[in-house]
């Protein structure tokens, strides 16, 4: 086991048994990939569990609320930084409690796995590349948040396509007409849920956000339902553009938003903060050197203003007032 990247692996709370064994194997393979990309020292706890929100919320106290369920499904695994730093990192992997008669599919316990150890990696490489945000007393400014939720998307594609690539690397495909075997991809693994799940939101981006806006100026809602449900509702639905956008590309299909370019949620909000992002994405590797992480962080935080002016067309912004208290206007 790497001495750089210390492992220790725990079951707990009636977590399918008997799969240490495969959790250091990927993690010999990962730590490998670390060290080439120049990914400083780090401690990681592996958690194998059979109860993810209760393990979660055990671990993290900005995570006491944590609930699993996500636009596009239910989240099965998740990073959490033990030191502000990443230096100390647990991911915690829920395995289903699953019977040890019953076998875990393979392909996607391994890219559950890797997906977070990508997460690990780049939380790494960011808290020591300078780039992560400083914590804040105060209420977040539209900009701060908006920077989080683009690396955050950016972070959920390049994990994606981290993962894909160990995919290939260690499963096949046989065609069932025959032919020569080829690399196992996400999008054989995850199919179109994830841009099913899209195409099912979009008219919750578009009229939903813009009636959200309208309600809080008819007095239906208060300011900060409005304002919290506006900008986590964006949060969420770019992630699952992410994840959406990075099977596609795994499979070798055309970017996720040229198929719903007529729709409105798309033209106006959701194809104007995506597509910048997705520019710098497609003009970068997958997984950055430490010497190279900070420029491209940067790039894609800097994106975040494209999200600002989305929120601004719909007539929300926000500033810091002279006290440095976060003042939100809906014109």
């Amino acid at each position: 086991m790497s001495a750089t990247y210390p492992l220790t692996v725990i079951e707990e709370r009636g977590a399918c048994p008997g799969l240490t064994g495969f959790i250091e194997s990927v993690h010999v393979m990962i730590s490998t990939v670390a060290d080439e990309f120049g990914v400083p020292d780090m401690e990681l706890t592996v958690v194998l569990t059979g109860d993810i929100t209760g393990s979660i919320r055990a671990r993290s106290e900005i995570e006491r609320d944590f609930a699993p369920e996500r636009a596009g499904g239910i989240v099965k695994g998740k990073t959490i930084s033990l030191v502000r730093d990443f230096s100390e990192t647990a991911i915690v992997l829920d395995t289903g409690g699953v019977a040890a008669e019953e076998e875990l599919d393979q392909a996607e316990l391994l890219h559950l796995v890797v997906h977070e150890y990508g997460h690990a990696l780049v939380g790494r490489l960011r808290a020591v590349a300078g780039t992560r945000p400083p914590k804040t007393i105060r209420s977040k400014t539209p900009e701060e948040v908006a920077a989080i939720w683009a690396y955050e998307a950016a972070d959920e594609f390049r994990c994606d396509l981290f993962s894909n690539a160990l995919l290939g690397q260690s499963i096949t495909v046989t065609p069932s007409s025959g032919g020569e075997p080829r690399r196992f991809t996400l999008a054989d693994l995850l199919g179109e849920g994830y841009r099913d799940a899209f195409a099912g939101l979009l008219d919750d981006v578009h009229p939903g956000w813009a009636d959200l806006v309208h309600a809080y100026r008819t007095h239906q809602v208060g300011l900060d339902e409005m304002y919290e449900s506006l900008l986590f509702g964006t949060g969420a639905m770019l992630k699952l553009i992410a994840h959406a956008d990075a099977v596609e590309h795994a499979g070798g299909n055309a970017p996720l938003l040229t198929g719903y370019a007529d729709h409105p949620a798309v033209q106006r909000l959701l194809g104007p903060v995506w597509t910048p992002i997705r520019e710098v994405l497609d003009t970068t590797p997958t997984l950055l050197s430490l010497a190279d992480f900070a420029a491209v962080d940067r790039a894609i935080q800097d994106c975040g203003r494209h999200i600002v002016a989305m929120w601004a067309s719909l007539g929300v912004t926000g500033h810091l007032t002279e006290d440095d208290q976060l003042y939100v206007s809906v014109s």
